[in-house]
């Protein structure tokens, strides 16, 4: 499959009317209106950015993840579960727009017939089992440039062409300022960013916990096990999070995997 180079965001900065609420203030607005009590921990500020986001764009859903190493990703926070749900997808078959715009290090836009011709089969997925239509894939900079990636959904053909590229990079480096200032502040206090202790990346952490027991008692190094998740989640139309979660509970012997 030769893969296609995504075109940039559309969209124009339009003069500011005189008394308007710029970007950034409605962003921050959004950030700080009243959410859920479940969402008041500062582990969970990333799904709360997230919401903002949706609140201040034009797009449907939100997801925020750290990268790492090739292939590697954590989910810190998302929108609503239709977000995470398609960054597990991603994170299932190891493709996907957030690797891309990572590796790439620009905002990158994927409409239907992108995702298509790039990633057949995460196309299908997120056709079937999510509403989304096309995806545009934002690397924060600063000190977050190379580590944290803001996956942007929305649900109808063409949706990106109406979000402003210049309101995507305010919210970006508002979103930026917000993390690292709370890292900041967790970190002289446990030795580390709170937003990295939530549920999902808890349970991405299942998949280390796998991979780990696959190597134990198998030949095949990290990479290698990774590897073997995702194939048999694929050949199963499972998610490595959930297959991850049954080697890790006794369900499924780790073994089992080479079989």
């Amino acid at each position: 499959m030769t893969e296609q180079t995504p075109r940039p965001p559309g969209g124009r900065q339009h003069p500011q009317p005189e008394g308007a609420e710029s970007i950034g203030e409605r962003f921050t607005r959004a950030l700080s209106t009243a959410v859920p009590g479940e969402l008041t921990e500062p582990e969970l500020l990333p799904s709360r950015l997230a919401r903002a986001c949706v609140a201040t764009l034009d797009v449907d859903a939100a997801g925020l993840g750290v990268h790492s190493d090739p292939g590697l990703r954590i989910p810190i926070g998302s929108s609503d579960p239709a977000a995470t749900h398609a960054e597990r997808l991603q994170f299932s078959l190891g493709v996907g727009p957030s690797a891309e715009a990572r590796s790439a290090g620009t905002v990158l836009t994927f409409d239907a017939d992108d995702l298509a011709r790039n990633w057949p089969s995460l196309f299908a997925s997120l056709s079937t089992d999510t509403p989304f239509q096309e995806i545009m894939s934002v690397p924060l900079q600063g000190p977050l440039a190379g580590v944290v990636v803001l996956d942007l959904y929305v649900r109808e053909a063409g949706g990106l062409a109406r979000v402003d590229a210049h309101a995507v990079d305010v919210v970006a480096r508002v979103m930026t300022q917000e993390l690292v200032r709370a890292a900041l502040f967790s970190e002289a206090l446990t030795g580390g960013p709170g937003w990295m202790e939530g549920e999902d990346v808890r349970r991405r952490s299942q998949v280390w916990q796998a991979m780990g027991m696959i190597t134990m008692v198998t030949d095949l190094d990290s990479a290698d096990a990774l590897a073997a998740l995702r194939g048999r989640a694929f050949a199963l139309g499972r998610l490595v999070d959930d297959l991850s979660a049954d080697i890790v509970t006794g369900v499924l012997d780790p073994g089992s995997l080479l079989v």
